[in-house]
C-alpha cells in the first residue's frame, strides 16, 4: 500500500496542485482547507505525513503544529509546512516547534518531491525485505548518467507549466540531442557509445543552475527545463551549450565525432497551452 499524505492548504488551487504532485508521485491523499480540519483528518486517518500550509484560517498551522507535537500519539506524524518564500518567521518557529521540514511557495516539483522523499526514508525506515520489487518502485534518476527519467519529465512539465501560468512567470525549454548517437553506437558498440552521454550530461549540468532540471527525455536525447526563465535567458543556456559542445573532449577515440543538436522554446508562446505542448514542439523541431 502506497503511504498516506495530508495536504491542507485554504486556497483551492494550491490545494489541488499540491495534491495532484502527491498522486502523481504515488501517494494516497487526503485533503483539508483549514486548521480544525487537519486535526479531525489526523484523528481520523493517521497519515504519514503532513503537508500544510503555515498560514491556515481557523487555526493556523502552527496552532496545529503545536498541538500535533504536543500529544504522544501524533508526535510521531512527520510535518511539512508551506510558507511564503520570505516568511523566515513561520520557518523559525516551526523548526522549533517539531516540523521536519518546510518547502517556499512558489515551490518547484522536484523540491517538494525530494524533502517529502527525505522526511519519509528518515522517519520509517524500510528493510529489504518490505520493499517493492524494482517494478513496482518510482525510479527518479537514470542510472547512466543521474539526470531525471522520463516520467519524471511529464510531471516536471505539468507542474512547472501549472505554476508558469498562475504566477504569470516564463518557462525555458531546452533539448540536447546527439544527433549521430546511433552511428557511434554502431560503431563503438551500445556501452561503449554510453560515455558520450554521460560526459554530455556533466559538461550540461555545469551549463544550468541548481533550481533547473535536467532529463534524459530520449536514448540519445536530454531536456532542460528552466523555471522563471524567458526568452533571453534561454538563448544564454543555448549559447552555452553549443559551446560545450564543440569543446567537448569525450574519452578515447569517439568516431564519428558526436554532432549535438541543441533547440529551445519558452512559454509565453503562441499555440501552446500545457507543458507538453512546449516540449514537444521542441523536439519536433529537433528531429525535423
Amino acid at each position: 500500500m502506497s503511504a498516506l499524505i495530508l495536504v491542507a492548504d485554504d486556497d483551492p488551487f494550491e490545494l489541488r496542485l499540491l495534491s495532484e504532485l502527491c498522486s502523481t508521485l504515488g501517494y494516497d491523499v487526503v485533503t483539508a482547507a483549514d486548521g480544525g480540519a487537519v486535526l479531525d483528518a489526523v484523528a481520523r486517518t493517521r497519515p504519514a505525513l503532513v503537508l500544510m500550509e503555515a498560514k491556515l484560517p481557523v487555526m493556523d498551522g502552527l496552532q496545529v503544529l503545536r498541538i500535533l507535537k504536543g500529544d504522544q500519539s501524533l508526535a510521531h506524524v512527520p510535518v511539512v509546512l508551506v510558507t511564503a518564500d520570505d516568511d523566515d518567521e513561520s520557518r523559525q518557529r516551526g523548526f522549533e516547534m517539531g516540523a521536519e521540514d518546510y518547502v517556499t511557495k512558489p515551490y518547484r516539483s522536484f523540491e517538494i518531491q525530494q524533502r517529502l522523499r527525505n522526511v519519509m526514508r528518515l522517519r520509517r525506515p524500510v528493510s529489504v525485505s518490505s520493499m517493492p520489487p524494482p517494478s513496482e518502485q518510482l525510479i527518479i534518476a537514470d542510472p547512466l548518467t543521474g539526470a531525471g527519467t522520463t516520467s519524471q519529465l511529464h510531471i516536471s512539465l505539468e507542474y512547472e507549466f501549472t505554476r508558469a501560468v498562475r504566477y504569470k512567470r516564463p518557462l525555458g525549454c531546452v533539448v540536447v540531442r546527439c544527433a549521430n548517437y546511433g552511428a557511434i553506437a554502431g560503431n563503438l558498440g551500445g556501452s561503449a557509445a554510453q560515455v558520450v552521454l554521460v560526459q554530455l550530461a556533466s559538461a550540461m549540468r555545469g551549463c544550468i543552475r541548481n533550481v533547473d532540471h535536467l532529463f534524459r527525455s530520449a536514448p540519445d536525447e536530454f531536456t532542460v527545463l528552466l523555471p522563471e526563465t524567458d526568452a533571453r535567458g534561454c538563448a544564454i543556456v543555448v549559447d552555452r551549450l553549443e559551446t560545450i559542445s564543440a569543446q567537448a573532449g569525450f574519452d578515447g577515440e569517439v568516431q564519428p565525432r558526436p554532432r549535438i543538436s541543441v533547440a529551445s522554446a519558452c512559454y509565453p508562446t503562441h499555440h501552446v497551452n500545457d507543458g507538453e505542448a512546449l516540449w514537444r514542439g521542441v523536439t519536433s523541431s529537433l528531429r525535423d
